[in-house]
């Protein structure tokens, strides 16, 4: 499956990796299965967890990097009603540039941008 981009985890500027998310909350397995690139499994486990701004803020990126771009216009206006939870930040990292993205917050900017890039199906 092709994504749009990846999705890196940060956790008080570390990048975090597989090995590093070893705990047994939902937030952190879907945390983990993002770092695999499992972005189909990891939204499981996201719709378990407890409402944050972090859980739809991921939903969001997820189902933009999947080219499901109102559901994740959707998620987004969610992340707007809550307040950041854990330390976990967010990297984009689109393929072929050298450029990484620190997403923190929902911001309708972010949109703009990654619309700016060829979709997937485009980079064939």
């Amino acid at each position: 499956m092709r994504v749009g981009f990846r999705i890196l985890i940060l956790k008080q500027g570390k990048r975090l990796y597989k090995e590093d998310l070893q705990g047994d909350t939902l937030f952190e397995r879907a945390l983990r299965y993002i770092s695999e690139f499992k972005y189909l499994e990891a939204t499981k486990w996201l719709l378990l967890c407890e409402d944050s701004l972090e859980k739809y803020l991921l939903l969001s990126l997820i189902n933009f990097a999947l080219g499901q771009y109102e559901q994740s216009i959707e998620f987004m206006k969610e992340a707007k009603r809550f307040q950041k939870s854990t330390d976990f930040s967010f990297l984009i990292e689109k393929p072929g540039l050298s450029e990484l993205i620190i997403v923190d917050k929902p911001e309708a900017s972010l949109f703009d941008f990654l619309s700016t890039y060829q979709k997937p199906e485009e980079a064939r």
